[in-house]
């Protein structure tokens, strides 16, 4: 199987890379120089702490180079209803669109959307229940933030290559 994957061109985003292909170090020093604007809400926070943490791992750049600008939606829907029309458990939708804008020129590089489903259940307590939806709602976060830095990563990638 490894014969295959090393014969379709295929580099691994973050591993060792082989030949001219930029290397996982290189694309970590290009995440570093992307501020991310502050997103909105309680949920925008918990996304941009997980964007700092996922593309500053050796910390940012001091003079960034790039700007993401991130917007979020957050759907709450109730999924299992009871016959008294209460809902038992919870579909947490976390939809966000981004762009990344070079800021020497203002010329917006790449824009795209993530999106994340975390589900949690409705009990009597309402400390669990406020305990689950706050975990939910960071497990969202973390979703949408992996996939927006995994987006930011291919095209730093493929810009190099």
């Amino acid at each position: 199987m490894t014969g295959l994957v090393a014969g379709c061109d295929f580099q691994p985003l973050h591993g060792k890379h082989s030949g001219t292909a930029a290397n996982a170090g290189d694309i970590i020093s290009d995440m570093s120089y992307v501020t991310v604007v502050p997103i909105a809400d309680r949920v925008g926070q918990l996304v941009r702490n997980q964007l700092l943490d996922l593309m500053h791992p050796r910390g940012m750049a001091d003079r960034p180079v790039f700007r993401l600008i991130v917007t979020l939606v957050e759907i709450r829907e109730g999924l299992a209803i009871q016959q008294d029309d209460s809902a038992t458990r919870y579909n947490l939708r976390l939809a966000a669109q981004f762009s990344l804008i070079d800021t020497r020129n203002g010329v917006a590089l790449l824009s795209g959307a993530a999106r994340a489903i975390s589900a949690y259940n409705v009990v009597s307590s309402d400390y669990a229940n406020l305990a689950s939806q706050k975990d939910a709602r960071k497990r969202a976060a973390l979703n949408v933030a992996e996939g927006i830095q995994n987006r930011i990563a291919v095209y730093f990638s493929r810009r190099r290559g």
